[in-house]
């Protein structure tokens, strides 16, 4: 008892001692208020930040102030437990898979030097500006884990890299400038168990496959789009051994030897590999047999491989396989033949199965023996028929792609798949009603259904319980009505709605007022013709894209609350949503007001408010929309001049402020826009010269409007530099001097083909039912309003295939250059009501493509060119009102036009004007000119009795006195001179035609 109280007391004693010491190694039970960071380092890292650019303020818990001390606390910086001293540096940013969001800029300071305990550095997902990669990253000795991947770094990989024995993991993909001559300094990495270099140029690398060898450790190896040189077979390394690779990803590389030695290569490389990757590698083929022994793999991929024919039995066989991806390949069949061959052990195994963009067709089979199917993509095939609910039984089937084929009857009742997320059903003939029971998918988040033929109405029945939906696109269906309960209060927050095209109006959709995170709306041409309601501009704070067009919206725009994030906001899958800054479309409305509203944001990449009633002046905002490529205000009332710093649009590429009344001159300062590829600024009131500024260096510009405005001056030579020009229209104006000879310069218009868009072609190989989202609204833009045939037409599909001039209406002079017939591919050229003379050029006949031609209202004299005859695709031709001469030409395709298109040339004569030409004998009837001729030559005796010598004489004084007596009075008048001498150049030019 006392040895116990003793004891006791001696641990009481010694307690405050084993409470020092818990506390010194044991850094859980430290003081809240304890630095733990090393002063050094600290210092090292606020200079690496002093180095960087952080606009968005990753760093911010960075700081010398009071309560940051501790930079072991810091976002992204991780200390030892024990030694307090800096081990990871983690500052890996936010990303699509495009490209990084909230990137850190800037350069990468040598003080991180003084981390030397650094084990991990992740720098990815950031733009560091095109620099190389630092060097002295290899000094890093303790180096485990190194991530450099999408920082946009270029230049040669630094070798040194070989010195960081310890490294485990590389990660350098997707800095797209980077290269590598050697990759001898890999082979030093003995450790290294992951190397990505995907992205980097190894096209002087021919010694890869050595270095590769020479990783014993290595278990995954990603060489995506690497560039690699051609290495003959009798040159691949020898083995010595099994490795232990197990994910190979050679995707996107073009091999100049054939990929499958290659591949047979690798295949007795490593004996245990789990993935390959050779999507984008052409192999040209049947899908090879060289993967038949490789027991152990769980993941293939050989979409995109130019692969022909069917599935080989073999894969059937494959015990261990659950990825199969077989996309856009040449694989054709009968949808029932193809998944026959994949009958056996890898039906219980298989999870994951893409054939989308083949030619299989047929009708959907029963399947449903693929019991562990949780994806199955069959997109873009040629499957037909209807689909019977017991064939995709599927009870953990989470995603069914099925769009763009051709199947009919009604849309499958799919509670067989209760596990469904994911069901994409567009662009097919599905009909009838949508069966009220897909609103029981409670786990559902994409519903896409959108261009078929469904009927009836939606309600909110169909989506009582989905409460997890994220994407709903019920658009195209023209015979859909869309009715929901205004009080209605859903129970999901949708992202993605798209109900263009099907019958939701006349009322404004009252049900979106508690949608919160709506990130794109398009209802379009939805029949909706109501007051936009003030609550609509605020639906949701993370919008980045809102579609009205094409309904009778009416009244003011609220003030709208687009997300100021951009893109960065949404969390969207990228396949959705494929803009990098916020886009709007209210056109074709009856929307009023001012467009201040605009100004909330900056990060505006398309905006259409055409065929509104808006009006006032373009505010001074929108010169900070710097990503604002495409522009459309045509067909309103605005008014006011264009702001002179609207050259700060660097990025504008299509600018349509057609029939407003805008005043003023064109602000130089739009010279800074040179990737316009269209410009529309007809039918308004600007003032001042042509534009001198528009150069060579507006290289892209393919589009040019100016008509109908004040514009005044003469052609500047400026306007010849724009080689890529195929629709020039400087109609309607006050235009003087000639037309440039420089014409010539043209060279679009001197090509017959089109080598030119006027938007970026945008498409998701991944995903086909997104392709045409982005052009949908692009393309709408490639429209331009220009005088064709005599009226005003709206030309909206492949703009870039026309090719014309006008220059009507203005006060031109002198003659038609002659090079002018280059252009050979016009199929437009309008001149009329200008000033010209001299004569149509010779070669007209040149410009084969030419449809309407017109002339008409000038001065123009001499003949027609007979080469006009040559222009077989001619469809309006109009020469009236000039001083032309001579017979018209009388081919069968002149003979096309009525008398309209020559009148008032009182010097033409021959069909179809009613005026015979002199060296004409008859203009009757074939009948009265054999009378006729018959009857001169019956008299041919009488009259050489009557004509004597004595007759010419008499006939010679008489003509003297006569000629004289008339003309000699004419010569003292100076008016009579002129009509007497522009007679006498019309009969010269009829003489020289004839």
């Amino acid at each position: 008892m006392i040895l116990k109280m003793i004891t006791r007391t001696k641990l009481i004693q010694l307690l405050p001692l084993f409470l020092v010491l818990f506390y010194e190694h044991c850094p859980l039970a430290e003081s809240a208020n304890t630095i733990r960071c090393i002063e050094g380092e600290r210092q090292a890292l606020l200079n690496f930040k002093d180095g960087l650019i952080d606009t968005n303020a990753r760093l911010s818990s960075w700081g010398e102030e009071e309560t940051k001390t501790d930079c072991c606390k810091w976002r992204g910086v991780h200390c030892h437990n024990k030694t307090n001293h800096v081990t990871r540096l983690d500052l890996r940013g936010p990303e699509t898979y495009y490209h990084p969001i909230l990137p850190l800029k800037g350069t990468i300071s040598t003080s991180l030097l003084q981390l030397n305990h650094l084990t991990y550095l992740d720098l990815s997902a950031n733009n560091f500006g095109s620099a190389p990669i630092p060097e002295f990253i290899s000094s890093f000795s303790r180096l485990k884990y190194l991530n450099l991947s999408l920082s946009n770094f270029s230049g040669l990989v630094p070798h040194n890299l070989g010195n960081l024995s310890n490294l485990l993991y590389i990660d350098l993909r997707r800095n797209y400038g980077c290269y590598s001559r050697s990759l001898d300094w890999v082979s030093n990495l003995h450790s290294l168990e992951y190397l990505d270099l995907g992205n980097t140029n190894l096209s002087m690398s021919t010694n890869w496959l050595q270095a590769v060898t020479k990783l014993t450790n290595l278990k995954e190896l990603h060489l995506k789009n690497a560039e690699f040189p051609g290495i003959p077979s009798y040159m691949l390394p020898k083995i010595n051994g099994s490795n232990s690779l197990k994910v190979l990803d050679l995707s996107w590389n073009s091999f100049p030897t054939s990929p499958l030695t290659l591949i047979s290569w690798f295949s007795n490389f490593s004996s245990s590999f789990t993935s390959i990757n050779l999507r984008g590698v052409n192999m040209s083929g049947p899908v090879p047999d060289v993967f038949e022994k490789m027991i152990s793999l769980e993941h293939l991929d050989l979409g995109v491989a130019e692969l022909e024919g069917g599935i080989p039995k073999y894969l059937g066989n494959m015990s261990s396989l659950m990825y199969l991806d077989l996309r856009q390949n040449n694989l054709a069949g009968e949808f029932f033949e193809l998944m026959m061959n994949l009958s056996g052990p890898i039906e219980k195994k298989l999870q994951y199965l893409d054939l989308s963009r083949n030619s299989i067709s047929g009708s959907i089979s029963n399947i449903s023996r693929f019991s562990f199917l949780k994806e199955l993509k069959l997109i873009r095939n040629k499957l037909n028929g209807s689909i019977q609910e017991d064939y995709l039984k599927f009870p953990y089937l989470i995603a069914l792609y099925l769009a763009s084929n051709q199947f009919t009857g009604s849309v499958p009742d799919f509670s067989v798949c209760p596990s469904l997320k994911e069901l994409v059903l567009d662009q097919n003939m599905f009909s009838g009603n949508l069966a009220e029971s897909i609103g029981g998918l409670s786990k559902l988040e994409i519903l896409w259904i959108g261009s078929n033929l469904l009927e009836g109405i939606f309600t909110e029945v169909h989506m009582s319980n989905l409460y997890r939906l994220r994407v709903l696109d019920l658009s195209n269906n023209p015979f859909l009505t869309v009715k929901v309960n205004p009080n209605w209060v859903n129970p999901f927050h949708l992202e993605y709605l798209n109900l263009r095209n099907c019958k939701l109006g006349p009322h404004f959709p009252l049900w979106l007022k508690t949608q919160r995170e709506l990130v794109y709306i398009d209802i379009s041409s939805a029949g909706i013709s109501d007051i936009i309601p003030s609550w609509f501009g605020r639906v949701s704070p993370k919008l980045l894209y809102l579609n009205t067009s094409n309904n009778q919206m009416n009244g003011v725009f609220p003030k709208i609350s687009f997300s100021k994030m951009g893109s960065r906001g949404s969390s969207l899958p990228t396949y959705i949503y494929l803009f990098s800054g916020t886009i709007l479309d209210l056109s074709r409305n009856n929307i009023s007001g001012l467009i201040n509203f605009l100004c909330q944001i900056r990060n505006w990449e398309l905006i259409d408010l055409s065929d509104n009633m808006l009006s006032g002046p373009i505010p001074n905002c929108f010169t900070n929309f710097e990503r604002l490529k495409y522009l459309n205000l045509a067909n309103n009332r605005f008014s006011g001049e264009i702001p002179y710093l609207f050259g700060n649009l660097s990025a504008l590429s299509l600018l349509h402020l057609r029939n407003n009344s805008f005043s003023g001159g064109l602000p130089i300062s739009m010279r800074n826009c040179r990737n316009l590829r269209m410009i529309d600024l007809g039918e308004n009131r600007f003032t001042g010269e042509l534009p001198t500024w528009m150069d060579d260096s507006f290289s892209m510009l393919i589009v040019l409007i100016l008509r109908s405005n004040q514009l005044y001056g003469s052609i500047p030579s400026n306007l010849c530099g724009l080689a890529n020009i195929q629709i020039l229209d400087l109609s309607s104006n006050k235009i003087i001097g000639a037309i440039p000879e420089c014409v010539r310069n043209y060279i679009a218009m001197t090509e017959m083909k089109n080598n030119n868009e006027l938007s970026e072609n945008q498409s998701m190989v991944g995903f086909p039912v997104m392709d045409s989202v982005y052009s949908v609204h692009t393309k709408s833009f490639e429209s331009a309003y220009f005088m064709w045939k005599g009226k005003e037409v709206k030309y909206i599909n492949h703009l870039g295939l026309v090719k014309v001039i006008d220059l009507s209406c203005n006060n031109l002079a002198g003659e038609i250059p002659s090079d002018i017939t280059k252009l050979v591919g016009l199929v437009g050229l309008n001149i009329s009501e200008n000033n010209l003379t001299g004569v149509i050029p010779r070669d007209i006949g040149e410009m084969k493509p030419l449809n309407f031609l017109d002339f008409s209202r000038n001065h123009l004299s001499g003949g027609i060119p007979t080469s006009l005859s040559d222009l077989s695709h001619l469809g309006v031709l109009n020469l009236s009102y000039n001083n032309l001469s001579g017979r018209i030409p009388q081919s069968n395709h002149a003979l096309t036009f009525d008398e309209s298109s020559y009148i008032e040339n009182y010097g033409l004569c021959g069909k179809p004007l009613n005026k015979s030409c002199p060296a004409d004998e008859s203009h009757g009837d074939p009948s009265s000119t054999v009378d006729v001729d018959y009857a001169l030559k019956e008299g041919e005796s009488e009259d050489e009795e009557l004509i004597t010598e004595g007759f010419y004489i008499a006939m010679a004084l008489g003509f003297i006195v006569g000629f004289w007596g008339i003309f000699g009075t004419i010569l003292l008048n100076k008016a009579w001179t002129c009509v007497v001498l522009k007679v006498a150049n019309t009969l010269a030019d009829f003489l020289y035609v004839r």
